[in-house]
């Protein structure tokens, strides 16, 4: 039965079986219980469905039903919940969650921040645009270094796992994509008062690219300019210093003597 794939839900199907089944040996879910996010026409569950101990999928498109229910009917391990993923508590669905997906473009970002910040979720492999990928494992002084990098870096372990050409899609899109690996840490690197500083200064610190540190900071929380750069100073910082130079390490060290209001 063929489907045709929704704009607004960001639908690109994958029917490359050779790619399907490297992406789920690679994502080392064998025995483990799985979150599928936006199955489609399920070209990857039935292969997941095979290795996982059990298989929740999150599908926001209901149409895509007459489709799913037989492999549904066909695992005794699966259960699909058509619901929007991004609006669901995924902690009810055990205490050591695995997702493999094929992420929709227009909503990258926020669900891997819903993926790092569930505890409950131990790793992630997630296809996604190549050039959010790039950004992801990017490092400090790279142009592609953002607050994601950092904030990635800080969640856990990432890496490449394989790149996937636009021509394996239908319909094709018009990027690149590659599938990526999250493997998160089993404890924060902060107490949870100094993560809340990291994140907060990370994500302002890059708000504007081409300004300094100095000028992010002080417009996002009117600290005082000079006290800025005598702050970054006792770091050892250069105060006239881009967002993109500075390493996870740094921020965390800030993060942690960090005294002013957010």
């Amino acid at each position: 039965m063929q489907h045709q794939a929704k704009k607004r839900f960001g639908q690109n199907f994958l029917r490359d079986k050779n790619l399907l089944k490297k992406i789920v040996n690679e994502s080392n879910i064998l025995n483990k219980d799985v979150i599928e996010v936006g199955p489609g026409q399920g070209a990857l569950t039935s292969f997941l469905a095979q290795q996982a101990h059990k298989l929740i999928c999150f599908e926001i498109d209901t149409s895509l039903k007459p489709i799913l229910d037989p492999i549904e009917q066909a695992y005794e391990n699966t259960q699909i919940i058509y619901q929007d993923f991004m609006t669901s508590d995924i902690s009810i669905y055990g205490n050591e969650l695995h997702v493999v997906a094929n992420v929709p473009y227009y909503i990258t970002t926020p669900i891997i921040f819903k993926l790092v910040e569930t505890k409950q979720i131990k790793t992630a492999s997630l296809m996604i645009q190549k050039e959010v990928c790039e950004r992801l494992i990017a490092k400090p002084g790279s142009k592609t270094y953002n607050n994601l990098s950092v904030v990635m870096s800080y969640y856990g372990n990432v890496y490449k796992m394989m790149d996937v050409k636009r021509h394996m899609f239908v319909p094709q899109p018009n990027v690149d994509s590659a599938v990526i690996r999250i493997e998160k840490r089993d404890k924060p690197l902060l107490e949870p008062n100094a993560e809340k500083v990291f994140l907060s200064i990370v994500r302002s610190a890059f708000k504007q690219k081409r300004k300094t540190l100095v000028n992010n900071w002080f417009e996002a929380y009117q600290i005082d300019k000079t006290e800025i750069q005598s702050f970054l100073e006792s770091f050892n910082i250069d105060p006239n210093i881009r967002a993109e130079k500075v390493t996870i390490n740094q921020f965390m060290d800030m993060a942690g003597a960090w005294s002013y209001d957010l």
